[in-house]
């Protein structure tokens, strides 16, 4: 019998609406562009500390405010990081539990504690997957090999068995490079196309 396949998914801008990088535009006043902005959470040094459970967030904030020369408190500044978290775009969560059972499915995001109890006790992340790993608990972090290769060990399952999906060229290329299949995703819309044309998702003409 051939092995089950392992769907891996990254949470923000792929099933979870996250309007950092356009919020961080607004922020900046257009002195960061929506590129910038995008690779400013990517990249930013001090950021990895909070997203791999080595720093608290007033320390990331206070590091934030003063590379991106804002005018606000620590304080400020995390309240409007965690409003760009909106939770699941709708139908996402529904749409997981219709992959055809053959299927595993997990997710891999970077976050931090602040966004991450939010989705999983005001949202319910957890309940279509078998297993979610996320950054701050691992202590690793995307597009770092160790990341894919802690997930692959835990489930149990050789990377050629997994395709992955995120809105980051960064990481699906680092996951590509480990053996995954991986595909580039934004929103839910592209997410359920290239989850048909898996098919691993039943073209029935619900979901988005």
């Amino acid at each position: 019998m051939p092995r089950n396949k392992v769907l891996l998914f990254d949470a923000g801008g792929v099933l979870v609406d996250w309007v950092g990088t356009a919020g961080l535009v607004e922020l900046t006043e257009g002195r960061l562009s929506e590129e910038q902005s995008r690779r400013f959470w990517m990249e930013f040094e001090l950021l990895k500390p909070f997203e791999t459970g080595r720093a608290d967030g007033r320390e990331f904030a206070c590091a934030a405010i003063d590379e991106l020369g804002l005018d606000m408190t620590p304080q400020a500044f995390l309240d409007t990081f965690n409003s760009w978290m909106r939770g699941p775009y709708p139908g996402a969560l529904d749409m997981i539990g219709r992959i055809r059972p053959e299927y595993r499915r997990a997710v891999l995001s970077n976050s931090n504690p602040l966004h991450w109890q939010r989705l999983i006790d005001d949202y319910g992340l957890a309940r279509p997957f078998e297993a979610l790993f996320v950054s701050h608990e691992l202590g690793q972090r995307k597009p770092d090999a160790a990341a894919y290769q802690t997930v692959s060990k835990h489930l149990d399952q050789p990377i050629e068995d997994f395709i992955f999906f995120d809105d980051n060229p960064e990481c699906v290329e680092a996951a590509r490079e480990l053996g995954m299949q991986a595909r580039q995703v934004r929103g839910l819309t592209q997410l359920s196309l290239a989850l048909k044309q898996l098919g691993a998702l039943p073209d029935d003409g619900s979901g988005h």
